[in-house]
This record gives structure tokens, sequence and C-alpha cells, in this order.
């Protein structure tokens, strides 16, 4: 009923096209695929210095699959890491207001920022950016400004859903614990992965996620 109000509306993913398409026509409703992106310009490398062995996950906790991600991550991911890297560090981003901490599996290495004035500079300061997303839809915009700012992620498939990118060339995927965490690991350690994955992150998101581009197919 709302689509047929409309003379257009757009979508971030591929796989919500049909969907729509099944409900309506393109005489009741032009349905067409405009996909997130990031500024290039705003988030670019080079911004901050780097910290050796640190991770980040830039999404505030308020949000419940963001929460459910840090839930998995803390518990059953994170204490591989540290076993493998007994000095690494884990900062997240965003408000934890009314979030419920005590059922997060936190310790003195886990640093709860609140919100920051500007969030491009725990994540490039990070040496890998974390994203064990298992729910939500959409796009996550926060894998394309890790990327644009030249931090490398290592992600679970669900949360590079509708990214057109590959692993072992965008970032690194896994999608259980023991793998994730070794491939975490693996990326802190690795200095030629890390610049590999890095500049091909970035060539991707300047020539198919940057803003300008989007805004040139969407107008």
């Amino acid at each position: 009923r709302m689509l047929r109000r409309f003379q257009a509306a757009a979508v971030v993913l591929q796989a919500e096209l049909a969907p729509l398409h099944a409900m309506v026509d393109d005489s009741q409703c032009r349905v067409a695929l405009v996909s997130n992106g990031v500024d290039c310009a705003y988030n670019r490398p080079g911004l901050t210095q780097g910290r050796p062995n640190t991770l980040v996950y830039n999404g505030s906790m308020t949000y419940s699959a963001n929460y459910d991600a840090m839930q998995w991550f803390l518990a059953e991911v994170y204490p591989r890491i540290k076993a493998e890297q007994p000095g690494v560090s884990l900062t997240i981003t965003g408000s934890t207001r009314n979030v419920n901490l005590a059922g997060l599996a936190l310790d003195d290495s886990v640093t709860l920022t609140g919100f920051v004035d500007d969030v491009r500079i725990p994540v490039a300061e990070a040496a890998v950016c974390v994203v064990p997303i298992h729910q939500g839809g959409g796009t996550r915009l926060k894998i394309l400004e890790a990327m644009a700012l030249g931090t490398p992620v290592v992600a679970t498939s669900k949360g590079a859903e509708g990214l057109d990118v590959v692993d072992g060339d965008h970032l690194l995927l896994a999608d259980d614990p023991a793998t994730f965490a070794a491939r975490t690991v693996e990326l802190l350690g690795n200095l030629d992965l890390h610049q590999y994955l890095a500049t091909n992150a970035r060539c991707l998101v300047e020539e198919r996620y940057d803003w300008e581009q989007i805004g040139r197919r969407f107008v």
C-alpha cells in the first residue's frame, strides 16, 4: 500500500528487489537498486597513526544487531584471539545508554568509547575492524567506512551481505568462532596481507561505493 503512493522507491540490497517487484509493477511504482555508499574524500587513509594489535567495532550497541554481534564476539571469538595475541585490545564505539553491559563478556582490554565526535579516528587507528553481524537488513556502512579509511575488515557473511566484495581480496570472511578468530589473528600478524586488503578495499570503494558516483546514478 505504501509503495503504490509513490512514483519511485529505492532499496540498497539486490535481494530486496524481487519481493518488491512482486508487489508492484513499474506502472505503479518504479523500484530500483541504489547502493549504500561512503564519502571517500572525508573518509580517507592517513587521518591518524595506526596502533598495532588493536581491534575496533564501529557500531552503537543501542541497536540490537550490534549488541548481538558484540555479545557473540566477546563470548565466542575474542577469548580465542587473546589466547593467541595476549596484548590485543578492542574498542567499541557508540552510545551505551540503557545497554545491558552485564550481558557482555567485558574485561580491561575492551574500551567502550560512548559517543565520539569523529568515529573515523578510532576506526583509522585500529589494525582490524571486526564486523561479526548475524542479523539485520540492508548493507553495512561500517564496512565501507573502514575500507575507505584503510582499515582491513574481518566480517561474517551476513555482515558483508549485499556488498560486492571478494573474500581474501577486499576483506576476510568467517562465520564460526574459530575461523573468525584465526583470520583476525592472521591479519594482525601479517603486514603484507594487511596492506593488500587495505589497498584493494580502498580501490573498491572509490570505484563502486563513493557517494558522488552513487548520487549520479540515483539522479
